[in-house]
């Protein structure tokens, strides 16, 4: 039975952090299975197209659900999460 074991991912350039350092930005373009023999499969779900993107994708092992886990705190200023609801009665929005 094969188990993914590596995430598929480009780099598309750069971006600067709030603390003003440089960053290189991924997309994970799909996921590497290994079989019981060792063979590797591929699943690629998406390429970039971007004229930053070199080629080249990159195999990291996947993470657990310990490590995917985002340890840094909702910034404040996010407004709140709509009601599951539905729409605010008051709303003067007519659709």
């Amino acid at each position: 039975m094969a188990r993914p074991t590596h995430d598929i991912v480009a780099t598309l350039g750069e971006y600067t952090a709030a603390d003003g350092t440089k960053k290189k930005r991924y997309h994970t373009c799909g996921k590497a299975f290994t079989n019981d023999k060792g063979q590797v499969s591929l699943k690629l779900d998406a390429l970039p197209c971007s004229p930053e993107w070199s080629g080249w994708l990159s195999l990291y092992p996947v993470k657990t659900d310990e490590q995917r886990a985002d340890p840094r705190p909702v910034p404040r200023s996010m407004p709140p999460a709509p009601a599951a609801d539905g729409p605010d009665e008051d709303d003067d929005i007519p659709f």
